[in-house]
């Protein structure tokens, strides 16, 4: 019997105000090495070209969700929510279809204040309706992030990411990478050079590992669930 291969599809989101910057350039390089492994077909989407605005807490999204389940019951997941679940009408809903089309996201986010940039916390507040309708529960993740620094924030930046990715609903599937854009870490730009992250050979493996277990996972999940159908067992719900 021929085997069957099994193509998942990568999300990359770039949340920088910088275009053409490190953080691109190391997404880049990561959804590049994904297509290498003949496993995975890759986009990329950078926040700053779409316009977002705060979510405004009006909880029309939780409405709809609970409308819905109140018809299916409310122990179907996902639930089956159709379009756009958002009271506002601006560039999310572009990023939402893009999401749920997705098998994989890599977010990646530069260290601000050993945080996270405004922009980026935006962009995971207006997500809300995942975290309850459970629509991204097959798909895997990853954060990644870059520096200024050595040790200036790349965990808890990290860590906020992972966080808020698995509130989502998304299943995350390695610790992530963490680089650094200047000589050695110590914050002295390399002028030989825009992308100061080729310099960062600790930062190169990082990405690395995490691409491979995020393209492995993804593959996987999307192997499994065919199997599963093809078999016909019931999923669990």
């Amino acid at each position: 019997m021929a085997s069957k291969k099994v193509t998942v599809k990568i999300l990359g989101i770039v949340g920088t105000p910088i275009k053409n910057g490190n953080c691109q350039y190391q997404l880049e390089t990561a959804l590049k090495q994904a297509e290498e492994t003949c496993h995975a077909t890759t986009e990329i989407v950078h926040l700053r070209d779409y316009k977002l605005t705060f979510c405004i807490g009006c909880d029309k999204c939780m409405r709809r969700i609970h409308k819905i389940q109140a018809q299916v019951g409310y122990d179907v997941f996902p639930v089956p929510i159709e379009g756009y679940n958002c009271s506002i009408n601006d560039g999310m809903d572009v990023l939402h279809q893009k999401m749920v089309e997705a098998d994989a996201i890599i977010l990646m986010a530069p260290v601000y204040i050993a945080s996270i940039p405004g922009q980026v916390k935006t962009f995971i507040d207006r997500c809300r309706t995942f975290v309850h309708d459970f629509r991204l529960q097959d798909k895997v993740a990853a954060a990644m992030t870059v520096g200024f620094f050595r040790n200036a924030g790349q965990d808890t930046a990290l860590d906020l990411m992972r966080t808020s990715l698995s509130a989502l609903g998304l299943n995350v599937v390695s610790f992530g990478s963490a680089a650094v854009s200047t000589r050695d870490g110590l914050g002295v730009p390399i002028r030989e050079t825009r992308f100061g992250v080729q310099e960062d050979l600790a930062g190169s493996v990082m990405m690395n590992i995490a691409v491979k277990r995020l393209v492995r996972m993804a593959v996987l999940i999307k192997a499994g669930k065919s199997a599963m159908d093809s078999d016909q067992i019931t999923m669990i719900h």
